[in-house]
């Protein structure tokens, strides 16, 4: 299935990337900035402007209801959870925090479920209601009942039709990753009732089991416990001195976690520290001289959505510039199976626990 071009859509516009648009003011230095333009039904077109700190919209945008929970959702989508949208005259329209809540619907006892994250599927299954669900995206493969399960296409582009068809009582969305946007509010504009997640640390993945578990009627308390358990059980026999990691999500370009991502919690968790974690944003993208000057002891190769097997570790070194890495001179440079350090739910500590063995 072809990923969609627009950025997200409403009940009135899709809005599209304005690839011509040179972005200054308070936007120009925000390497996350984006100008979209909105393309009304009628034919009109508005502007929205986008950084993480401020957001710029025009008249003709602002006519549309859902344009700031389209915003929220761009945002979240990025790590902020803060709007700061003002008119073209620079005039405050929506200035304050928002919680996750507001984004999607209050449910209570859903029966008709979909996931559209792998890490739901699994939080679904964690609380012992996955009989519930009735169709996932195309790369959840846990549990195993997942074979039963109808396919809806990728995380980034799930048919969306096909789903509003369904008439599920929940879907489970989720914005950790920039382009989810597009998902939920395309659900949003279909009139489908959403929980929407969008995890960064252990404590939001705990508040997703208990926020899942209301919407579908079950007590999660057994879940929370137990992965509560596990982080303790981590915590409680940490090395003296946390060796300092480098996880990377994508070779070409390079990215790896930044200072809003649930990664650093997982390497703490081993025994480490992200040596990125304090680049703003939760996905941040570095070159071979940024991976240089940090200098990481240990570097983990964890490719989003590519299988344990097709993890090629000694090809980091191999890269202009990264020959001479100590990690890469040490032969301390190995593969961690994404499906542990990229989901954020209740199989995430995995991770933390691979990682530590490999740094022992």
């Amino acid at each position: 299935m072809k990923k969609p071009e627009h950025r997200w859509e409403t009940r009135r516009h899709r809005a599209v990337a304005d690839v011509s648009a040179v972005l200054d003011g308070p936007f120009a230095g925000d390497a996350r900035a984006q100008r979209l333009l909105l393309e009304f039904e009628n034919g009109r077109v508005g502007t929205a402007t986008l950084g993480l700190a401020h957001q710029r919209v025009d008249a003709i945008a602002l006519e549309d209801p859902d344009l700031v929970h389209a915003i929220a959702c761009w945002l979240v989508a990025r790590g902020v959870r803060e709007l700061a949208v003002h008119d073209e005259h620079d005039r405050p329209i929506a200035v304050r925090p928002f919680a996750l809540d507001e984004l999607g619907e209050s449910i209570a006892d859903a029966r008709r479920v979909i996931t559209l994250a792998p890490s739901n599927a699994e939080l679904v299954d964690a609380l012992g209601a996955f009989d519930r669900v009735i169709a996932c995206e195309d790369s959840s493969d846990t549990p195993a009942q997942v074979a039963r399960c109808e396919r809806l296409g990728p995380d980034l582009g799930p048919d969306l039709d096909r789903i509003a068809v369904l008439q599920p009582s929940l879907a489970l969305s989720s914005l950790t990753v920039p382009g989810m946007e597009r998902v939920v509010t395309g659900l949003r504009a279909r009139g489908v009732p959403q929980l929407v997640s969008a995890p960064r640390s252990l404590a939001d993945v705990l508040g997703d089991l208990e926020r899942i578990g209301t919407a579908l009627g079950v007590d999660p308390s057994i879940a929370i416990d137990s992965m509560q358990a596990e982080a303790d059980a981590l915590r409680a026999a940490l090395p003296p001195v946390p060796a300092r990691v480098y996880l990377e999500w994508w070779p070409r370009p390079m990215f790896t976690p930044g200072k809003l991502c649930f990664s650093n919690e997982l390497i703490a968790l081993a025994g480490g520290t992200n040596v990125f974690r304090d680049r703003d944003g939760a996905s941040v993208e570095i070159d071979a001289a940024d991976l240089r000057a940090a200098d990481p002891d240990v570097c983990f190769v964890s490719w989003c959505g590519v299988a344990a097997s097709k993890l090629d570790p000694a090809s980091l070194g191999k890269r202009p510039g990264l020959e001479d890495l100590r990690a890469v001179r040490e032969g301390r440079v190995f593969a961690l199976d994404e499906r542990w350090s990229g989901r954020p739910g209740p199989r995430m500590l995995e991770a933390s626990r691979r990682m530590r063995a490999a740094m022992t």
